[in-house]
């Protein structure tokens, strides 16, 4: 699609301007100017038509699409999560689960309809104005934006209609495997400080419990009634119920304890200690299931760029910190909860 084409789209008329190649009086090299003309003319009514469909398509999906229908927060991590797709060269469907998938489609939906509405005003302005360079510009903008959308449709507004659609999306419906908790290599280049990065991207309701695994390496299961208590000599204990306890294996409750000093070193702990405030005792409850808390942190940490850690990537860390530091094998088995030091082998 040319300049002259989005300028002249208003007043091309098919049945103008057609130069007529016969005529024996003509020398060869005006046929063959008459025949490029030709030729041109007919690339740009196609192109003319061409841009008026896809204007019409582009209306059909902003039509009625307000952008502040969602909060302004909604709308900052939309914003984000697209802006960290496009830096890393990402789609939605290249999302770890089903949920993310979901989460990444209406977060590129929401700004691209969002984009094309400005596209379409600045189109129909600088055509307005006659600035055709600029016109061209903004449908490049418009074609761009109907690419997308074409692939990720919006709502219908009828949940059986949106149901029927094909998904791009052929993953798992779950967190990836490389994110379950039986594998290691979440841990394989993660940055020093991986920790904090993740915290501050946690949504504050999660930011204790994601705050309970960094410190005890906990599994998700058990920070839903962790017990946090303040003592006078400055430090503070966090008693974990085992989650996998029976006759032959776990141990029913386990606690872990800080110095106030050392916890102010990590976001965990300055979370943690926010949270507890002046109380001497609070206990810890993860809203909604386990499943739910998980994948949560796994938005966290792909919203933080470290698209590898899971909310099981805490428990091994936790082991190879404490392997790495000299821990005797039966103190690390108890801090994981374990009744065997054989099982924590497993970890780190």
């Amino acid at each position: 699609m040319t300049a002259s084409t989005v300028r002249n789209v208003d007043r091309f008329d098919t049945g103008r301007g057609s130069p007529s190649s016969g005529g024996d009086g003509l020398r060869l090299g005006e046929r063959v100017m008459a025949l490029r003309e030709q030729l041109e003319a007919r690339a740009d009514s196609r192109a003319a038509a061409q841009l008026r469909t896809d204007v019409r398509e582009a209306r059909d999906y902003v039509r009625g699409f307000e952008a502040h229908d969602v909060s302004e927060r909604t709308q900052g991590r939309y914003d984000q999560v697209v802006g960290q797709m496009r830096e890393a060269g990402q789609r939605p469907e290249d999302a770890s689960c089903r949920n993310s998938f979901e989460f990444r489609r209406a977060a590129l939906v929401h700004v691209t309809r969002t984009e094309l509405k400005t596209a379409l005003r600045d189109l129909d302005k600088h055509r307005r104005a006659g600035g055709v360079e600029s016109a061209a510009e903004a449908y490049s903008r418009v074609r761009s934006g109907l690419n997308t959308l074409r692939r990720y449709p919006p709502s219908t507004g009828s949940r059986e209609a949106d149901m029927a659609r094909r998904s791009v999306y052929q993953g798992p419906s779950r967190t990836d495997p490389e994110r379950s908790n039986g594998k290691r290599s979440s841990l394989v280049g993660l940055p020093d400080d991986w920790r904090d990065t993740v915290q501050r991207e946690v949504r504050d309701k999660d930011k204790v419990g994601v705050a309970v695994m960094a410190l005890t390496g906990c599994r998700p299961a058990e920070v839903r009634g962790v017990r946090v208590r303040q003592d006078a000599d400055g430090t503070v204990s966090l008693t974990v119920r085992g989650a996998k306890v029976d006759e032959a294996r776990g141990i029913e409750s386990r606690t872990v304890i800080f110095d106030r000093d050392e916890l102010a070193k990590v976001q965990a702990g300055r979370d943690l200690m926010d949270w507890v405030g002046s109380r001497e005792q609070r206990t810890v409850s993860h809203p909604g299931t386990v499943e739910a808390f998980c994948e949560r942190v796994s938005r966290a940490a792909d919203r933080a760029g470290l698209h590898q850690v899971s909310a099981y990537t805490y428990r091994h860390a936790s082991a190879r910190d404490l392997k790495s530091a000299g821990t005797p094998r039966g103190e690390i088995a108890e801090r994981l909860g374990h009744r065997s030091d054989r099982s924590q082998s497993v970890y780190g």
